[in-house]
């Protein structure tokens, strides 16, 4: 056993997997980004004295979005690695098994992350 899925129902079951962990990530995304777009105007609004509510609201979202895009992606990844060498060799199966996981990961932070700290420095007056 190689512990690859190589039946034609793995390959299906493996194609419903990863339209459903990629359907997961962008809504991830578009949680992460609509909360983010209500506390910046919450935070417009009341000008900057939110406090601890909405401290635990960013950085909640922050976690949020962070182990959301990570587990995807890393479903994702996963999911890839189990395609056996026949679909591997396809266009769509090579671009799968090279994409950047780690570039993902790293501008996910950073767009996530800088609105986090941008909305923190706002309401603390920090940095």
């Amino acid at each position: 056993m190689t512990g690859k899925m190589n039946t034609a129902a793995d390959r299906d079951r493996r194609q419903r997997y990863g339209q459903m962990r990629g359907r997961d990530l962008y809504w991830g995304f578009t949680l992460g980004i609509l909360s983010n777009l209500a506390t910046i105007f919450m935070l417009h609004s009341s000008g900057g004295k939110m406090g601890w509510a909405m401290t635990a609201m960013i950085v909640g979202t922050f976690i949020f979005v962070m182990i959301n895009s990570f587990d995807c992606m890393d479903d994702l990844k996963a999911n890839a690695d189990d395609m056996d060498e026949e679909e591997a060799a396809t266009n769509f199966g090579s671009k799968f098994l090279n994409a950047p996981w780690g570039l993902f990961k790293g501008v996910v932070t950073l767009i996530f992350g800088s609105l986090a700290i941008t909305q923190l420095q706002v309401i603390w007056d920090i940095f």
